[in-house]
């Protein structure tokens, strides 16, 4: 008995246009780990010193985390925040865009001592490029934080805006400080086209070379998805969630596929 190659097929086009109807409900756990194609540190991100890799040294959820020294550095995730052709899905889709980050008890920050890494949402909109920014300073966090110990942003956090070019976008000479779902919200900011072409961690300029924090479980929820990416320095080869429903869901269809090329050959 054979199994035809198309049905095979369709019993998988089957399964993801399945887990496309259940999007809005679905939610996985992605571990990236040192080697993970979709993350990384660009080539020039890292500057005056700055360095961001995933390491034990402070682990959370698991056995490691992304450690972040230095002046600058920027760890980018499932893009490139500069090509146009990055496209993950309309701003608009945007849920949340959440993370947990850690002060290390020896860091000293020129900025402020509870000076925070900053989570970034990198955005296309037309030629213009942009990035939605969430850092301690516009968050209550300044005078509230444990050093040594992970912290968690929340969904309705305030992001600040800098376009490539004009900087950081400002409101009757104030810098406006917002949530992502307002960011998004109808066309005063950005037009119905806006996209996100990439998401980062990282540390901003002039926080001196004796800074040092940590962060992990980056939550991007975009086009009814929610997915978290736990950084670990090693991960076992277990399927995550989302791979487990397509796994399961294409080997119904591919049971389904036998059962009827046998009734075929009956």
């Amino acid at each position: 008995m054979k199994i035809q190659l198309s049905n095979i097929r369709n019993s998988f086009i089957l399964a993801v246009t399945l887990m496309g109807a259940c999007a809005t409900s679905m939610a996985a756990t992605v571990v990236v780990t040192p080697d993970s194609p979709l993350w990384g540190t660009p080539a020039g991100e890292d500057k005056n010193g700055g360095s961001s890799a995933i390491t034990m040294t402070m682990p959370n959820a698991g056995n490691g985390s992304l450690e972040m020294t230095g002046d600058r550095t920027r760890f980018v995730g499932l893009g490139d925040f500069y090509s146009p052709s990055s496209n993950l899905g309309l701003l608009d889709t945007v849920r949340a865009l959440t993370y947990q980050w850690a002060i290390a008890t020896s860091s000293q920050a020129t900025l402020h001592p509870d000076y925070t890494p900053a989570l970034r949402l990198h955005i296309f909109d037309g030629a213009q490029r942009s990035e939605l920014i969430w850092e301690g300073a516009y968050n209550g966090i300044y005078g509230n934080t444990t050093k040594g110990e992970f912290h968690e942003s929340g969904v309705n956090d305030n992001f600040y805006r800098f376009v490539s070019g004009p900087g950081v976008t400002t409101l009757n000479g104030s810098q406006v400080n917002q949530s992502i779902a307002d960011w998004a919200n109808g066309t005063t900011w950005y037009s119905d086209a806006a996209y996100v072409s990439a998401i980062s961690v990282g540390v901003g300029s002039s926080a001196g070379s004796l800074y040092r924090a940590f962060a992990d479980n980056v939550t991007l929820d975009i086009n009814g998805v929610s997915t978290t990416y736990n950084f670990e320095a090693s991960a076992a080869a277990v399927p995550e969630p989302a791979s487990v429903a397509l796994i399961g869901l294409g080997l119904l269809g591919v049971a389904a596929s036998r059962r009827k090329a046998a009734k075929r050959g009956n």
